[in-house]
């Protein structure tokens, strides 16, 4: 694994995301119309594969937090 190259990614590493997160709560149908348009995304950009994933298991209820990372 040290010879690895390193790849950046999109999100902060001290940004910790919650089901239970008591943020103000956004448009759902938005927040997945949002995600499914940057799944499709990740054909061309696989840098973004790690950030789509993380953020699309809070699409059942959303808040400002999860939208914040995207």
């Amino acid at each position: 694994m040290e010879d690895c190259a390193r790849v950046n990614t999109q999100v902060e590493c001290e940004v910790k995301m919650s089901k239970n997160d008591e943020g103000e709560k956004i448009n759902s149908t938005i927040f997945k119309s949002l995600v499914r348009s940057l799944r499709y995304l990740t054909c061309t950009r696989l840098d973004i594969i790690f950030l789509v994933e993380l953020v699309s298991r809070f699409m059942k209820t959303p808040t400002m937090t999860h939208f914040k990372i995207l």
